[in-house]
């Protein structure tokens, strides 16, 4: 299904991005003006203001590195709670658990345009669209509730694999897989273009490989916390995530003015 959703977007990208894109990234949108100064830039210290641009990055990557630790338990604890504790039979048949992985690329097929349109139309409104950083709190913030979700299934069904008490009902894990998909679309999206616009022109490619290397950062830890359910138990685990997700949502939210404004002010020369 994954495959299959990439299949569709670039078939629609190469289709109608000239229509609804025009010229949009044919070129560099920050470029500088003038190659001398561009290599002139290159020679110097980061200024005062590209110094706070980089450091919010930093700070947000530790944001994202965690809310991936989180989202990634998909493919490791999700899969086993829904394999041995969840009832999967629909109308008589046996879900395949691999089937699973399909609903977070289903939900975003789905939920992105809608998604993209709520920007859009808040962009529209007397305040603005919503800052990067406050999505990426809500963002957070959706990821710990998709673990909430689950609370109920663990304490109806227990932890112990040898002794299952009942099993869950197939709308917990889809509803945990709907909000971590409405999670990964409020942080994932933004957070890329963020560091791409932000980032100073000198080390932007650094930045860059920065935010991505988080993402492989938090696949490790991902790993580890997914190992740790059969020694503290699932529920243990994903009270563990959730709230501590919510916790750094909300942080995040109330820093979120503070990390803008360390971002707000460019040097740069725009189009």
């Amino acid at each position: 299904a994954s495959s299959i959703g990439m299949i569709i977007g670039q078939v629609l990208f190469n289709s109608l991005s000239n229509r609804y894109l025009g010229n949009i990234g044919l070129k560099p949108a920050r470029a500088e003006d003038k190659e001398a100064k561009r290599k002139a830039d290159q020679k110097q210290t980061l200024t005062k203001k590209e110094k706070k641009r980089t450091l919010a990055i930093m700070i947000l990557a530790c944001f994202v590195v965690f809310f991936w630790a989180g989202f990634e338990q998909a493919g490791s604890s999700f899969t086993l709670y829904t394999k041995n504790f969840v009832d999967r039979e629909v109308f008589g048949y046996l879900v395949p658990v691999s089937w699973f992985q399909s609903l977070n690329p289903l939900f975003i097929i789905i939920l992105a345009p809608i998604i993209s349109a709520l920007w859009i139309k808040l962009s529209k409104t007397k305040n603005g669209d919503l800052k990067t950083t406050t999505k990426m709190g809500l963002g957070m913030i959706l990821l710990g509730l998709g673990f909430m979700i689950l609370i109920p299934a663990v304490l109806h069904t227990g932890s112990n694999e040898e002794n299952i008490i009942a099993k869950a009902h197939i709308a917990f894990i889809i509803f945990t897989y709907l909000f971590h998909t409405l999670g990964e679309l409020c942080l994932s999206p933004v957070g890329l273009s963020l560091v791409s616009k932000v980032a100073p022109l000198k080390i932007a490619s650094l930045l860059m490989g920065v935010w991505m290397s988080a993402i492989g950062v938090a696949n490790l830890i991902a790993g580890q916390l997914a190992a740790l359910t059969a020694s503290l138990g699932y529920m243990e685990i994903f009270i563990a995530i959730g709230g501590l997700a919510i916790l750094l949502g909300i942080i995040l939210l109330f820093v979120s003015g503070k990390l803008t404004s360390m971002m707000s002010e460019y040097d740069e020369v725009k189009e």
